[in-house]
């Protein structure tokens, strides 16, 4: 009798486990969010040094009306005001923190910038789309209206984000330069945006192996991330429809107006999305508007996504130096 209860019992939680894994995208959230715990990025070794010239502020509450809305602000020691302001927003695939990357916007601070590092509510427990794009913009309403205290130099901003944080800075702008995109997306949600960046302040977009368009990845081509992206989908949108117009309302290519501002993209060539990041390297293009691009072909060197990040290596620290020089042109 006890072999056949716990035979039973056996059965009823592989069901569930099956179950979760068809149903529900819970399985593929909480295997992502190990990956990034087993994988971390990596500071370069003399990362002391960049410490020593920055002042840090953690944790400060932007106010938002979801959950996880704190920020980092960093400020180069010899902060004079006038450094550009470059709001940051991390990865993760849009269900976790996406690793540490505080040290980057550190190291990008000592060269003469303030970065502001910006957390939002990750799916599908806190929040889902388009609350972190909300959030993006709470934040540097945060930043705005409490200028006094401060003190930062929003005539020159920069939005920058790696990964799924990449597509919700390139949404941002891009709803912040469209007006048709942004009545698009209030039309389509129940969260309401509102223009908030006077274009002209916008210097640049900073995109790192972003995410531009979600259905161009289901299924994933060939030697692209084989994540179970529909699943981390489903946990974002809410939704695995793949005709959802919400899901659509994401994607970029055809959102980009010649009022985007100058671009800085890079991708990695394996386990990314290198595809579509060439595609939106042409479209800027074509549109006349400045991009600066790093690519590296599969046979030169083999590169995960988010290489960038491992400043420990010769294409991590190449791509760092070219992104300086984009943001002090």
């Amino acid at each position: 009798m006890a072999v056949k209860l716990i035979l039973i019992i056996t059965a009823a939680l592989l069901l569930g486990v099956v179950l979760t894994a068809v149903f529900t995208p819970y399985l593929a959230v909480y295997f992502v969010r190990w990956l990034f715990k087993k994988y971390p990025y990596t500071p370069p070794a003399d990362y002391a040094r960049y410490l020593e010239n920055v002042t840090i502020q953690r944790g400060l509450d932007y106010g938002s009306a979801y959950a996880n809305g704190t920020l980092d602000i960093i400020i180069p020691r010899n902060f004079t005001g006038g450094e550009a302001v470059i709001f940051a927003i991390h990865g993760g695939a849009y269900i976790s923190d996406g690793g540490d990357t505080s040290f980057y916007y550190a190291m990008i601070a000592t060269e003469g910038f303030v970065t502001v590092n910006v957390n939002y509510a990750i799916a599908p427990e806190q929040g889902k789309y388009p609350i972190p794009v909300k959030q993006f913009e709470e934040a540097y309403t945060y930043i705005r209206e409490h200028n006094d205290i401060y003190r930062l130099n929003l005539d020159k901003v920069f939005f920058s984000g790696d990964s799924a944080g990449g597509q919700i800075a390139g949404q941002f702008t891009a709803m912040q330069t469209n007006p048709d995109y942004m009545a698009l997306m209030n039309t389509l949600s129940p969260v309401q945006f509102k223009r908030v960046v006077p274009a002209e302040t916008i210097r640049g977009v900073v995109m790192l192996c972003a995410i531009y368009d979600f259905l161009r990845l289901e299924p994933p081509p060939e030697n692209t991330m084989k994540l179970p992206l529909k699943k981390l989908g489903q946990a974002y949108f809410n939704t695995s429809d793949i005709n959802s117009r919400l899901i659509a309302s994401a994607g970029l290519f055809d959102k980009i107006t010649e009022n985007f501002p100058r671009a800085f993209i890079t991708d990695a060539n394996s386990y990314s999305f290198d595809f579509e990041a060439k595609e939106m390297v042409s479209l800027l293009e074509s549109k006349n508007i400045p991009v600066t691009s790093v690519f590296y072909e599969a046979g030169e060197v083999t590169l995960n996504h988010n290489y960038q990040f491992h400043t420990d290596t010769p294409e991590g620290t190449a791509v760092y130096k070219k992104l300086i020089s984009f943001l002090k042109e």
